[in-house]
């Protein structure tokens, strides 16, 4: 697994290369970059064809919305990826009237694909569970009930747009995975067509609970679902199985061989993530997690989603880094990026 490098390791400018970065960034990671004479811009015109992307773009393209843009980016991912015969599970675009006639197959994920760590990712497996949904969805269309519940009330889950927030949800194909817990790989990569990070996370199958927002909230209460969590995240109690190591205990043996992890199916799952990356390294920028599923009755790998600013919590705390407040992960966060920037370098000597 790669070394998280520090600061001062990143090499002085020899000023070819200008650095496109949001300046949301850690705050001694951009001074690093500014003292060792990197010019730093933020606006596609400044850019030209030596410019390496920290962070994604979107402002050359004539789009109307981020929205916009990332559907145009996630076209060319699936595509890309279709002819390496890596797909997604069936994913349909949030439809009331299509969820209210139940057009949709059993059993199938109702998740928000802008949330991440776990949240609002639902199983709906039933009848039941079909009709508690569009129950709740049918109220938080409803701007009179929510005017109603939320005047005067401080929560803010009671003041969101929720017929425009819904619209980040899909309804996607459930993937049954080979064992009792609910699994995924995470893969980090570089621009540069590095493997960073890979592991295996695994999570107990617990009662499904989620009150972080009203959809949660209703899911739980309200209308329950009757389903059991599928998140496999460890942020919500599960565990990591490093890919690429000496050692595994039998558990984590078993659970490797089920997923096929030695196959060669598995990688050229992991050379198709690094060169898509590759290609689109202004449209993702430095750092990309993708996540895949195993499909136990189809014996396939399948994309779940990708980030472009992904969640790397798991990587830098085996390093010594913390991750438990907002600047403590932007600072882990920057030397990620460091990273990832000093392969890029490394490359383009």
């Amino acid at each position: 697994m790669e070394r998280i490098v520090g600061y001062s390791e990143i090499p002085k400018s020899d000023g070819r290369h200008s650095i496109y970065i949001k300046f949301n960034s850690d705050a001694e990671f951009l001074r690093t970059l500014f003292d060792k004479g990197y010019r730093l811009i933020n606006h596609i015109n400044d850019a030209d064809e030596d410019t390496i992307y920290v962070s994604e773009r979107q402002q050359d393209y004539m789009v109307s919305s981020t929205e916009e843009y990332h559907a145009l980016v996630d076209g060319v991912v699936k595509r890309f990826l279709r002819d390496e015969d890596i797909t997604t599970p069936k994913t349909y675009n949030f439809d009331f009237d299509a969820l209210l006639h139940h057009k949709y197959k059993l059993p199938f994920v109702f998740k928000n694909v802008h949330i991440n760590r776990g949240k609002e990712k639902f199983l709906i497996q039933t009848e039941e569970d079909y009709e508690n949904l569009i129950n709740t969805c049918n109220i938080l269309m409803n701007p009179g009930f929510l005017f109603m519940v939320g005047k005067g009330n401080n929560d803010d889950r009671y003041h969101i747009n929720y017929r425009r927030y819904l619209s980040n949800f899909v309804i996607q194909e459930y993937v049954d995975t080979p064992t009792d817990y609910n699994t995924s790989v995470r893969l980090l990569t570089s621009s540069s067509n590095d493997l960073l990070y890979a592991s295996l996370k695994y999570n107990e199958v617990g009662e499904y609970t989620d009150e972080t927002s009203l959809v949660g909230s209703f899911l739980s209460t309200v209308y329950p679902i009757s389903t059991k969590s599928i998140v496999s995240n460890t942020c919500s109690g599960g565990s990591n199985i490093i890919l690429g190591e000496d050692s595994y205990t039998p558990e984590e043996k078993k659970i490797l061989s089920l997923h096929d992890i030695d196959s060669d199916q598995f990688r050229k799952v992991v050379s198709a993530s690094q060169d898509l990356h590759e290609l689109l390294h202004s449209e993702l920028g430095i750092l990309c997690g993708f996540d895949y599923i195993y499909d136990k009755e189809k014996q396939k790998w399948f994309l779940l989603e990708y980030h472009s600013i992904p969640m790397v919590g798991d990587y830098v705390k085996r390093f010594g880094f913390s991750y438990d407040n907002p600047l403590r992960k932007k600072y882990a966060e920057g030397h990620v990026r460091a990273t990832a920037l000093c392969k890029k370098l490394e490359k383009t000597r």
